[in-house]
């Protein structure tokens, strides 16, 4: 299984760039670009965070792939 997220594509929308995502978050920019891209898993904290970042769902954010 693989988690999938569409980070980019919200943060996009709402203008927000990655190096001031990942410091609102807490995490380094280089961190949030790896799962952006898919490169890493994201930590159950790490989809808490940006979720509630943004104001959203954990689902509406991430994905689980079968």
């Amino acid at each position: 299984m693989a988690v999938t997220n569409n980070i980019k594509e919200i943060r996009e929308q709402r203008g927000i760039y990655q190096d001031d995502l990942a410091a609102a978050i807490g995490y380094s920019t280089k961190t949030v670009g790896r799962i952006e891209r898919g490169d890493s898993t994201p930590s159950a904290e790490f989809m808490l965070r940006i979720s509630k970042y943004f104001n959203m769902l954990v689902e509406d954010v991430f994905h689980v792939e079968d």
